[in-house]
């Protein structure tokens, strides 16, 4: 009997299953697709390419919760070398990104008087007491002690760092809460060399150590005996098992059991998140398009970019290059393929404005529509109060993890943050008798 069936795959249900395994813990791993990876999916195609579902950072680098979640397992992700060349998209231009408090004091991208104001604001967060704050927004925080429209305007770029950049729906705490730690880590993302491959790679070495891996097999039943979890049905097999960790999309457990043996609050947060989404254009050209190496992001438009060919020349073939773009989509986006359409001029709009020799150079473009960006937007009502308990309080031995639950940070963090909270659960409790 395996101590745990983990359902699903991404970086929570692997990094679970990884911290299990190397602590002893014979684990299984389903997943209903026939890749490791989820919503953070890479791999080599046969030419070459390395392509990602999307292009994932982890905040913090070295000094993040996906790194805590790898010394654990004794070792550390590899990043590739951090530089100081990153740019924001502001007002229709390119600008050079501040580095902390002092380089927001310098920019040019404000006047002296916001810089002022946008200072007071960051020293204001840096104070704050985040659970004071978890439900309000970040323009609630704004507006009870500033008014300035210039650094009204700049308040995305502060929601973006959480990938909500509306300042009248981000959470204020969480906003606070990620900024305190990013000041005092003093270092902003992290890029995997290789990509995400280079996580589930190291994941998978652990999880082989006493567990397996099954794809293309989907759970179709929690098996739930007396008030416990005790098996996971699938289209192939039952298994039984002492803890089933839930580690897909919060909003698909409900069609795996009786809704009802969930807690109300859970079942209703599972009914009722909101998601984001996002479509993405991966570029190919024959030669560089540009020497940024640590990305660009957007102010005052929901844009990401990343040059991976310029700081890991393993994500191409000889003498070719890549770049991804991401836009958000509009919230609550429901598949309508004009907007998909519209939003895609309005990226490809700003990338000739800020770098006008760039699409004619493109050889090969991929789009990918991505329908659920985060599984959790991080809303006063999403925040980390208000999201379900890691471990459930009505069935022994059923554990929620991914971006929706209650873990620390946001997007990927939240889900090795739960991980590594339901492993230390389960390991507490272990009884190899």
């Amino acid at each position: 009997m395996a101590e745990a069936i983990i359902i699903g795959a991404g970086y929570a249900g692997m990094s679970a299953a990884a911290l299990l395994a190397n602590s002893g813990r014979r684990v299984i791993v389903l997943e209903a697709s026939g890749m490791i990876g989820g919503r953070a999916l890479s791999y080599k195609n046969e030419k070459g390419y390395v392509w990602e579902y999307g292009a994932h950072s982890h905040r913090l680098a070295r000094k993040g919760i996906a790194n805590e979640a790898f010394k654990r397992l004794g070792e550390e992700i590899d990043f590739l070398p951090e530089v100081k060349d990153a740019k924001l998209i502001f007002k229709g231009r390119l600008w050079e990104r501040p580095e902390g408090p002092a380089g927001f004091l310098k920019t040019p991208m404000l006047s002296f008087r916001a810089r002022l104001v946008l200072l007071a604001l960051l020293i204001k967060i840096k104070k704050a007491n985040p659970s004071e704050w978890y439900d309000k927004t970040l323009l609630d925080f704004y507006k009870t002690s500033f008014q300035n429209p210039e650094v009204e305007a700049f308040l995305p770029f502060l929601g973006m760092t959480i990938m909500c950049p509306t300042p009248e729906k981000v959470s204020a705490g969480e906003v606070i809460e990620f900024l305190q730690r990013a000041l005092k880590a003093g270092i902003g993302v992290g890029e995997p060399r290789g990509g995400s491959a280079q996580i589930f790679s190291k994941l998978k070495k652990h999880i082989e150590k006493n567990g397996e891996i099954h794809l293309s097999e989907k759970a179709t039943k929690l098996i739930i005996d007396n008030g416990r979890a005790t098996g996971v049905k699938t289209d192939k097999t039952t298994y039984s098992t002492k803890n089933v960790i839930f580690a897909a999309r919060l909003p698909l457990v409900l069609d795996l059991m009786d809704n009802h043996l969930l807690p109300k609050a859970t079942r209703n947060y599972a009914r009722n998140i909101e998601n984001s989404s996002g479509l993405t254009l991966d570029f190919i050209t024959d030669k560089p398009v540009t020497n940024i190496r640590a990305g660009i992001l957007g102010v005052d438009i929901p844009i990401w970019a990343r040059f991976q060919s310029n700081a890991d020349d393993s994500f191409t073939p000889r003498g070719k290059y890549i770049s991804t773009w991401g836009i958000m989509l509009p919230w609550h986006f429901d598949g309508n393929k004009k907007i998909v359409e519209e939003t895609e001029k309005r990226l490809k709009r700003t990338i000739a404005a800020i770098l006008p020799n760039f699409l004619p150079m493109v050889v090969e473009e991929r789009k990918t529509v991505v329908p659920v960006m985060n599984g959790n937007v991080l809303t006063p009502a999403q925040s980390k109060p208000h999201r379900p308990d890691i471990e459930c309080a009505t069935i022994k031995g059923l554990y929620l993890i991914g971006d929706t639950v209650k873990g620390d940070g946001c997007s990927g963090d939240i889900s090795f943050s739960s991980a590594l909270i339901a492993a230390d659960k389960i390991c507490s409790g272990f009884n190899p008798a």
